[in-house]
């Protein structure tokens, strides 16, 4: 889904579940790191190309998923306010600190990436 059509998908939303977005993705992207991890231990000299595969589409994924909770705090602000924003905003920096990625600011379509 690009960028635009997702906006206007999160400007639909009721305000109790546009509050559940982030966390939801966040959820995602603990499982793709987690796989990720599992996946660099299983292989650690990087020789299987399939697991490296799988390894990068999990990382663009997640950056896609960057991007979707930086929308989803743009819309929250608009909807919902900059208090709203500032509090969800505080618990998304908190979950980047705890589970850091390659990029923190990158949404793109629906895929599900590759779980172990």
């Amino acid at each position: 889904m690009d960028t635009r059509r997702l906006e206007q998908a999160l400007e639909q939303l009721p305000h109790d579940t546009l509050l559940t977005e982030i966390p939801q993705v966040q959820n995602s992207i603990k499982h793709l790191l987690r796989s990720n991890r599992e996946m660099r231990e299983y292989d650690p000299e990087g020789k299987d190309s399939d697991l490296l595969a799988a390894i990068s589409e999990n990382e663009s994924l997640i950056q896609r998923y960057e991007e979707r909770i930086d929308l989803t705090l743009k819309v929250i602000r608009e909807r919902l306010g900059e208090a709203a924003a500032r509090e969800v905003g505080s618990n998304v920096d908190a979950f980047r600190q705890q589970y850091p990625t390659t990029s923190s600011n990158n949404s793109n379509d629906g895929d599900d990436g590759v779980f172990l």
